[in-house]
This record gives structure tokens, C-alpha cells and sequence, in this order.
């Protein structure tokens, strides 16, 4: 079985796991299957970016006062993932979740003396887990959809959802 079918296998599997409270976060150090990915429905970006160990937390500095959790994915890349739930994994799921790393891609080669950047090397924070602070990008919090209703006379109403 290839890669990619094996990392789709583990996140068909993600309801046997536990979803991570949303009062809640993930910790450092910890395997996770995001729930769905907008773009990545159907895999089309890779099954491989569902599955991650957590790197970082910034507190309240995601989408709509989430937290901003940092991923390090199987192929090494780090990934912000915001205004998302997240499931633990069963631990026999987690140890073929680890062996599909790319070699030395663990929690432990994590260096948290340096910072974590956010794309293009912006907003570095250091450490494992970021209380609230000001020192991230403004977070998008515009209307997830809107409605246009049309009245009988021809006037027209828009409701932001």
C-alpha cells in the first residue's frame, strides 16, 4: 500500500480517536487528525496535511479567537491550522501515523530555544505553548457567508452569516 493510502486510512480512522475538546487544545508533542480542511476535502492537497504532531499553540491568535496551532506534517513541512478541531489518535493508529514520517521528523528534534515563524519568517514566538498577545498577524474574522434576500417590491437585504 502506498503512502498517500495509508495516510487516507489513518484519517478515515480519525472517529475512533477522541476529538479534542473545543474549550480545549492539542498539546506540544502530541499526534492529531484535523477534522475537514477547506481545499483539501477529498485529499486533493495530499491526506498527509490531516496528519501532524503539535509544535506550537498561540492561544486566541486564529480565525475568530481560535487557537492557532502549529503542525509538523509528515513531510516535514510546518502548517498553521486555525478555527479547526482536531481528534487524538488511538495509539495503534498513532504508531503507523510515525512510521509514515520522513526520517527524523519527531517531537523530539523540535528546538523551542528558537523561534516558530509564521510564513516568510514573520511573527516569531518562541516556546511551546503562546498565551494571547498582540504580536500576530490581524486575524480574519470576515463573515463566513452572506445571504441576499429579495423582497417582493424588488429591494434587496443582505444577512452576514
Amino acid at each position: 500500500m502506498d503512502k498517500e493510502t495509508q495516510f487516507k486510512e489513518i484519517v478515515e480512522a480519525r472517529g475512533d480517536g477522541k476529538m479534542v475538546s473545543l474549550s480545549s487544545h492539542p498539546l506540544p508533542g502530541e499526534y492529531v487528525i484535523t477534522s475537514i480542511q477547506a481545499g483539501n476535502l477529498r485529499g486533493e492537497r495530499g491526506w498527509g496535511f490531516y496528519i501532524g504532531y503539535v509544535v506550537q499553540v498561540r492561544k486566541q491568535a486564529g480565525a475568530f479567537g481560535s487557537d492557532m496551532i502549529l503542525l509538523r506534517h509528515p513531510d516535514g513541512t510546518l502548517m498553521r491550522h486555525e478555527n479547526q478541531s482536531f481528534y487524538r489518535m488511538r495509539p495503534d493508529w498513532e504508531e503507523k501515523a510515525k512510521a509514515l514520517f520522513n526520517e527524523g521528523i519527531t517531537p523530539e528534534m523540535e528546538d523551542y530555544t528558537q523561534p516558530y515563524t509564521l510564513g516568510n519568517g514573520e511573527y516569531p514566538e518562541t516556546g511551546a505553548i503562546i498565551e494571547p498577545n498582540n504580536n500576530g498577524p490581524e486575524p480574519d474574522n470576515s463573515p463566513m457567508a452572506s445571504i441576499t434576500i429579495t423582497h417582493g417590491d424588488g429591494s434587496k437585504t443582505v444577512e452576514v452569516c
